[in-house]
């Protein structure tokens, strides 16, 4: 084979590797797009089968609901005005969740954040409603999330909300009684600033000197040595025994790393995210993701940097750890611990 023969065979494989990248950063980034823009129906909460169940959990304060039927229930997860805006619905005589997922369909409900329990008269305690079930209720409860990381419900949201259950109530020939609209808008504020003042992000950054970037492989390698996965955003997650996140590792510049062995592209910088409000042991990870990015920093030659690239090291940790315990110490008074069931569902979007 001539050298022209060789070189271009050279160049006909080196363009079918950079096409294949392309399309594989393309689509990811469309899929990511869509995600943004499209209602996902797999993750709706009144539609999904792995909504949340109902835990018995401190809320943000403590008030009185002012709705019939919940209090002087023992054990009960009863709604909570300070975080939720809830709808009673009640009948005659017992309906299944089966019948009540069958009204949800017909109503054609869209509303999102939306938690569903279910009361037994004769056990006098609430119970999780996460699917179609031949189980009988004499009262359901649907409690609408107050504020999320996409900020307070507002006014429109509310109203609905309020006329979805309506529709719903309708469909079981029951009725439907709201919570005062007003005190919740009030409420929802109060509690997005709370979020607002908590919702804090420890990011480190590890660079390499132009020249010296490794490429995206020597990367997935070392990451995968520290025992971090590559999700399906395209970023590492370090998990914990419950396979809940505790800190992540992406590229500096937000391209996704590929799911690809042979992936070449140099790699200029990477950073690591602390989610705080999502972490149960924030600050245990807060310490175990500076070490990992220090041994990241000196396995592969970069500098470990904040983002205005001044260089961290154990004096600035003591810093941040400081900032850390102040943050940590206003969700547990507010009843909001980090990394509860009640954060991880106020602290998303």
């Amino acid at each position: 084979m001539s050298e022209l023969q060789t070189g271009l065979a050279l160049l006909g494989a080196a363009l079918i590797v950079g096409i294949f990248v392309f399309s594989r950063i393309q689509e990811y980034r469309y899929r990511r797009m869509a995600e943004q823009v499209l209602p996902d129906p797999g993750r709706d909460a009144l539609m999904d089968d792995d909504a949340p169940a109902v835990r018995s959990e401190p809320g943000f304060s403590e008030p009185e609901s002012g709705l019939p039927g919940l209090s002087g229930l023992p054990e009960t997860p009863a709604p909570d005005s300070a975080v939720e805006f809830t709808v009673l619905l009640r009948g005659s005589s017992p309906a299944t969740a089966a019948q009540l997922w069958q009204a949800l369909v017909t109503a054609a409900v869209t509303t999102r954040h939306v938690r569903w329990v279910g009361l037994e008269a004769a056990a006098g305690r609430w119970s999780a409603i996460e699917g179609p079930s031949e189980h009988r209720f004499d009262l359901f409860a649907a409690m609408l999330q107050l504020a999320s990381r996409s900020g307070p419900v507002n006014e429109s949201r509310l109203a609905l909300f309020s006329d979805e259950m309506q529709a719903v109530a309708r469909e079981l020939q029951w009725t439907a009684e709201s919570a005062d609209q007003q005190a919740a808008l009030a409420t929802a504020e109060a509690l997005d600033r709370f979020c607002a003042k908590v919702d804090v992000l420890i990011g480190m950054n590890v660079m390499f000197a132009e020249g010296r970037e490794p490429p995206a492989k020597q990367v997935r390698e070392r990451a995968e040595r520290e025992g971090l996965a590559l999700g399906q955003d395209g970023v590492f997650h370090a998990y914990d025994d419950l396979q809940r996140t505790r800190f992540t590792l992406a590229h500096r510049d937000g391209m996704p790393f590929l799911d690809m062995e042979e992936d070449f592209t140099p790699v200029p910088g990477v950073t690591f995210l602390l989610d705080v409000p999502r972490v149960p042991d924030a600050h245990t990870a807060l310490t175990d993701m500076f070490a990992m990015a220090d041994r990241l920093a000196q396995g592969l030659g970069g500098r470990l940097v904040d983002d205005n690239g001044a260089a961290l090291g154990p004096r600035q940790l003591v810093a941040i750890q400081k900032q850390l315990s102040g943050i940590l110490q206003q969700m547990d008074k507010q009843g909001v611990p980090a990394g509860s069931e009640l954060a991880l569902r106020l602290f998303s979007n």
